[in-house]
């Protein structure tokens, strides 16, 4: 039934019982013998008569803690903050060692923490706010439901409120803070990118993953939202300047979780920890962002200078990603019968093949390192060098005929030598190129498997995302509907669904081969634990990929 009115005086002496309880519902009404309802139904009403703030106590009144340190942080000057943001369902219990070990990496970091709550199986007439809501004694402290800015550009939908049997969480959820980042709470992590004028920083939504255990009507769609229930949180850092970062953390079972460098089990936080794999966003070396380079892989093409605490030299994977090494922009199909885009790559140097894929390959053999193997993904970019290879008008390109016909050459010779199919002539190309200096670089054929965490939650990372289901276009929706969990690139736009992770790139937004209109390609590497777990890992424009 709804809510009974109360008057004005009723309302005021049950908030003043709820101040004088430390604002817990739950304590003020037990003090009484009441239930629940009786003192939030009144809270709620209270709030939309203006009796309170929206998000603070009566006026003259002590605020709630965590309120309190909310309207501080707001009016202090800008400083470095991180907040852990993850979900609750009402009426249902804590996953205690996650929230245990949760509290406990917040005290490491000297963060913050916030829950947002989420109402499942309400009745027609009941109150379906996050507010007034049963949630466990240790959460409700923590409980945010409210819109905040925890950044600018950044914020915080504690009352989104969305039903946890959702399939797509994010669904429509695109333009509601227009051009601001929306963290929202959620049983479920997911992250979409969305477009964005030219210019301006993309976007990107996502959830948090949940603090409560799994508590679902079990027919069709809480099955279905079951198994993909899971126990985490998100983080996010804020520097002094404005630039923040948001990644993801997912928990085993016992509640233990990795992020970064720090592993998190029975409430104790250990360092120094590394990452089993790094898929990194497409490289593209002709049109690489020399800042984004050197944030993940620790230099850029064409530049000697080593940036300290990269990606790749600070998490030390045992095996990283290389997706779309090049774009093929001296003659890619998409442009080369185009006299205008000709002209340009003339202008700007870039009209020469094997000068472009001495470039590549000369950056690629300084990618190495002694602690893992470099997997160079076959990507579609890098098939464009095939594609030329089988154009016969390429035979008269002035520039370019002595080394299609080189190539061309060693490609038939591999053929009645009795190469298999797996014969790759990009691989050839660029080790031709770099002599030895690509030795133990591991080159993948089109479709070809490499499965990391397999014996504990195994994640195939030999797909680049070109090519879906029964050769059908690839994409996020439907590499996600695959059986396996798939950590691949393509998109650009980074992206989670379900088990499937979408890297982003590293490339200028700005490339000649770049959509004209609003985009949503960001620089956006996925780290793969241990465990199996895995997390997106966004750059900042200038490089920077974390809070240091």
């Amino acid at each position: 039934m709804p809510a009974k009115r109360l008057t004005d005086a009723e309302i005021l002496r049950r908030v003043k019982l709820w101040e004088s309880h430390g604002c817990s519902y739950n304590a003020a009404a037990a003090s009484i013998g009441k239930r629940h309802q009786f003192i939030s139904s009144a809270i709620e009403q209270a709030r939309h008569r203006g009796l309170i703030a929206a998000d603070g106590a009566a006026p003259g009144a002590a605020a709630p803690p965590e309120r309190t340190a909310l309207a501080k942080a707001k009016a202090a000057p800008r400083k470095r903050a991180i907040w852990l943001l993850t979900a609750a369902q009402d009426e249902t219990p804590l996953h205690r060692p996650f929230w245990g070990n949760l509290v406990a990496y917040a005290e490491h970091l000297g963060a913050s923490v916030m829950v947002g709550g989420f109402t499942y199986q309400k009745g027609l007439f009941e109150d379906h706010s996050v507010r007034t809501g049963i949630f466990s004694p240790e959460v409700e402290p923590f409980l945010q439901p409210a819109v905040i800015d925890l950044a600018p550009g950044l914020v915080w939908y504690g009352r989104a409120n969305i039903l946890p049997t959702a399939s797509d969480p994010l669904s429509g959820w695109d333009t509601q803070t227009r051009g601001k980042w929306m963290v929202a709470p959620h049983a479920k992590i997911a992250l979409k990118s969305v477009a964005t004028m030219p210019g301006t920083r993309p976007k990107q939504i996502m959830t948090t993953g949940v603090a409560t255990v799994e508590n679902y009507v079990q027919r069709n769609a809480g099955q279905k939202a079951e198994f993909h229930h899971t126990i985490g949180a998100t983080i996010v850092e804020v520097a002094p300047d404005g630039a923040f970062w948001c990644r993801q953390i997912a928990a085993l079972a016992d509640g233990s979780f990795q992020d970064l460098d720090c592993v998190v089990a029975n409430g104790k936080v250990t360092t120094g920890h590394r990452v089993e794999a790094i898929t990194f966003g497409d490289l593209h070396a002709e049109q690489i962002d020399q800042a984004c380079a050197r944030g993940a892989l620790g230099l850029a093409p064409g530049d000697d200078t080593v940036m300290a605490g990269a990606m790749l030299d600070a998490m030390k994977p045992r095996a990283w990603f290389i997706h779309d090494s090049y774009d093929f922009t001296a003659r890619s199909h998409h442009t080369r019968n185009d006299p205008h885009e000709r002209a340009r790559r003339i202008a700007e140097g870039h009209d020469d093949v094997r000068a472009a894929l001495a470039g590549v390959a000369a950056y690629l053999a300084r990618l190495r390192r002694p602690f893992g193997e470099m997997v160079h993904v076959a990507s579609n970019h890098n098939m464009h060098l095939d594609t030329w290879l089988k154009d016969y008008r390429a035979a008269g390109d002035a520039v370019n005929a002595g080394y299609w016909h080189a190539l061309n050459a060693a490609w038939h010779e591999a053929i009645a030598a009795g190469a298999s199919s797996r014969w790759l002539i990009h691989e050839y190309a660029l080790r031709n190129l770099a002599a030895d200096r690509l030795e133990g670089v591991r080159f993948l054929s089109e479709g070809e498997s490499y499965v990391v965490c397999q014996g504990v939650g195994p994640v195939e990372c030999g797909l680049h995302g070109h090519v879906g289901p029964r050769g059908a276009r690839g994409s996020l929706p439907s590499l996600a509907r695959i059986v396996e969990r798939v950590n691949i690139g393509h998109g650009h736009g980074p992206g989670i669904r379900e088990g499937t992770y979408m890297a982003g790139t590293l490339s200028r937004r700005d490339a000649a081969w770049a959509n004209k209109g609003p985009g949503d390609w960001q620089p956006a590497s996925t780290f793969t634990y241990p465990n199996g777990k895995r997390s997106l890992v966004t750059q900042w424009d200038d490089g920077r990929w974390r809070l240091t």
